[in-house]
């Protein structure tokens, strides 16, 4: 603070030397002036505080070695009399134990050892020195505290930006939840393998971090290089949710083009089926002459029929593939879908349909992209992965070097 103070002064003097220069003339040098004498008056006021707090500390270190002395000695007085006390209890104790032969009078007690007395009384002293050593330390820490506020609150005002880079400077708990928090996360996103919607509470989780290490890092408390590792994380987790939800949609779309195939593939059947009675229903429905009217309506009817009973075929067998429940997963496909058992059913039954309509383009792509979707799935999972277990495990890999990397990338906004 001292040499802080001098620099100020230094400069300080230099501006206003060059504020009340004759060398310069115009416009820009009353600016230059103008500018210069308001911030060697800033930088005089902030001078004051420096040096008013340096004199401050200075009294106040002289006045803690002076406590720190007295609660030494009061500590080591109160051992010495504490070894005394000991030595005389063991003593005792072996007394004690002697034997049977030994003067024993209930009714009274022997008188107190003179040296005994002595070092209790000491033990008692060496505690109310401590005490009021303690004591004065308080008070006077509260005394000096004051001081060097009053010396801060000066016409010199911080902005708001400020004040709230000192409180989280001074906000500890934040940085201490923001790391419990992160191995929460962590937690999460191991249990969501086996119960999918903790994996929600995981992505939750990472953003309360991410925003947390934002915070720190704007006000210069953390490292810029934790923002860009929670933003890494955040895109890989988007990754997977985006993968997911295509999973998703491809395989309604395969349930959809599949339950119009087997609608067209089972009415074409029941068609072929009942192809005759059809063709002989149309002839007597067109046939004139001889054949009454009542005749033609009823072959007309029965061939509606059978077209209404074609096509029911065809709705059934369209509505047993949209509502057949999905494939049953294996171990194996839900390691692939990394634990989301639903998901590597959709999979699954993407497959399935590609395979039962081996002529579909359609479906054929679907199951392309799928797999696709998934490898994306499982690579923004590992990538995830990595990061995490990097950032946790990496200092101690690197024998401290992580932390001090990350420590270079520490700077408030404002700064740069």
């Amino acid at each position: 603070m001292k040499k802080i103070a001098e620099y100020l002064r230094t400069q300080a003097a230099a501006l206003n030397a060059m504020a009340d220069a004759d060398g310069l003339k115009g416009k820009y040098a009353e600016k230059l002036g103008e500018d210069a004498r308001g911030l060697g008056r800033k930088l005089d006021e902030v001078e004051d505080r420096y040096r008013e707090v340096k004199g401050y500390l200075s009294d106040w270190s002289d006045e803690l070695e002076d406590f720190q002395t007295r609660a030494d000695k009061a500590l080591e007085d109160a051992k010495q009399a504490q070894r005394v006390i000991d030595r005389h209890a063991s003593k005792g104790n072996g007394k004690a134990g002697g034997g049977d032969n030994s003067p024993r009078d209930s009714d009274s007690s022997p008188e107190e050892d003179p040296e005994l007395k002595r070092a209790k009384s000491d033990l008692e002293d060496a505690r109310k020195r401590l005490d009021r050593a303690e004591g004065d330390y308080a008070g006077r820490s509260s005394h000096f505290a004051g001081k060097i506020r009053s010396s801060i609150d000066d016409d010199m005002k911080d902005s708001w930006w400020n004040d709230f880079k000192a409180w989280v400077a001074d906000a500890e708990w934040l940085k201490t939840w923001t790391e419990r928090l992160s191995w929460f996360a962590t937690g999460f996103g191991a249990l969501a393998m086996l119960i999918p919607v903790v994996g929600w509470v995981a992505l939750g989780l990472t953003i309360v971090v991410a925003l947390s290490h934002l915070t720190l890092a704007t006000t210069g408390n953390g490292s810029w290089f934790d923002v860009v590792m929670d933003i890494g994380a955040l895109k890989m987790a988007r990754n997977g949710l985006k993968a997911a939800k295509a999973i998703k949609a491809l395989q309604q779309s395969s349930r959809k083009i599949a339950a119009g195939l087997a609608n067209d593939g089972a009415k074409a059947q029941a068609a072929t089926a009942n192809a005759g009675v059809r063709k002989a229903a149309a002839r007597s429905a067109r046939k004139r002459g001889g054949t009454s009217s009542k005749n033609r309506e009823a072959a007309r009817a029965r061939r509606l029929r059978l077209e209404a009973k074609n096509r029911a075929a065809g709705n059934r067998a369209a509505d047993d593939v949209r509502e057949a429940p999905l494939p049953q997963a294996a171990l194996r496909d839900k390691a692939g879908t990394i634990g989301d058992a639903k998901l590597s059913q959709q999979m699954k039954d993407i497959k399935k349909l590609r395979d039962e309509y081996p002529a579909d383009a359609t479906l054929a792509d679907n199951a392309v992209q799928a797999q696709r979707q998934q490898n994306l799935l499982q690579g923004s999972w590992a990538v995830g992965t990595a990061l995490d277990l990097g950032d946790k495990f990496g200092n101690d890999l690197s024998g401290g070097g992580y932390d001090r990397m990350k420590g270079r990338m520490e700077a408030p906004v404002g700064q740069w």
